[in-house]
């Protein structure tokens, strides 16, 4: 039976899809074709497979049959950081397991969230940001608490926290240490000139929606070359625009998110007071 020994468990829109397609191509690393298995968080909810495409055990581990000789075997769910049973199933099935979190300025995080549901019709469609995130407590996460539920069960050593600040201003840097936290070649140099899953708000509708429908993503990995599902993302990617945040609603945002920051700085031992501006 095989089973992961590192995850990257989050934070949702902090760059963990960039850090899932740089490891996944070190040789001595293996992550499956599946990102976001979401198994560790199921809780039996039902059937639902868009949001929860794993759903047993025996479907847990046939991701990762695939491993040879990698030594380092991983998966990215970006939600275990969320979810509040999520730290306790890890810890009760992977309690070896090293422990990846990205983290992003939460005000900048939550307001990708907001573009993301605006993009997909979610539940901000017709809504503001600032009534939004008085309403929606999803646009409200925040990590002290839930990184405390990790720190509580897990060994400060095998859990390493990094910016999403420093993987976009010293991505070499962050991957080869990260390369070495989990025991593999920290020489090995993914291409990182490429943003994968960029946010914004579509500038056609219309196009986003053909190329980011589900079947369409699925029949690409499955059936097209590498390099027409890269031209595929590239043209999805361009299609996005970044709607800047007014400065009412980063200083209303600053306010919900204020202490937390505080938190989270005292928690991981990091100056996040560049978060405050």
């Amino acid at each position: 039976m095989t089973l992961p020994n590192f995850l990257i468990i989050g934070a949702p829109k902090a760059g963990t899809t960039s850090l899932y397609d740089h490891m996944r191509g070190h040789p001595a690393i293996f992550m499956p074709e599946l990102k976001e298995a979401r198994f560790l968080a199921y809780q039996g909810q039902g059937g639902d497979r868009n949001r929860w495409p794993v759903q047993s055990l025996e479907e847990y581990e046939a991701l990762f049959a695939p491993v040879t000789t990698e030594t380092a075997i991983g998966e990215a769910t970006p939600h275990y950081l969320i979810y509040p049973h999520a730290a306790e199933r890890i810890h009760a099935l992977l309690p070896d397991a090293r422990l990846i979190a990205s983290l992003r300025n939460p005000i900048d995080r939550s307001y990708s969230v907001y573009q993301m549901n605006l993009r997909n019709q979610g539940t901000n469609t017709g809504v503001s940001y600032g009534a939004a995130l008085a309403a929606d407590h999803n646009l409200r996460e925040t990590y002290a608490e839930k990184l405390g539920r990790y720190f509580a069960l897990f060994p400060r050593e095998r859990i390493r926290i990094i910016l999403l600040d420093d993987l976009e201003a010293k991505p070499e840097a962050v991957m080869r240490d990260l390369f070495a936290f989990l025991g593999v070649d920290p020489s090995y140099r993914p291409d990182l000139s490429k943003i994968s899953n960029p946010g914004g708000e579509p500038r056609i509708k219309l196009l986003h929606d053909m190329l980011a429908h589900p079947g369409l993503r699925a029949f690409g990995r499955k059936f097209l070359p590498d390099g027409a599902v890269e031209r595929l993302k590239d043209i999805r990617g361009r299609n996005l625009k970044k709607q800047p945040m007014s400065a009412a609603d980063r200083n209303a945002a600053l306010d919900v998110f204020r202490a937390d920051i505080l938190a989270t700085q005292e928690l991981i031992g990091r100056d996040l007071s560049h978060w405050l501006r």
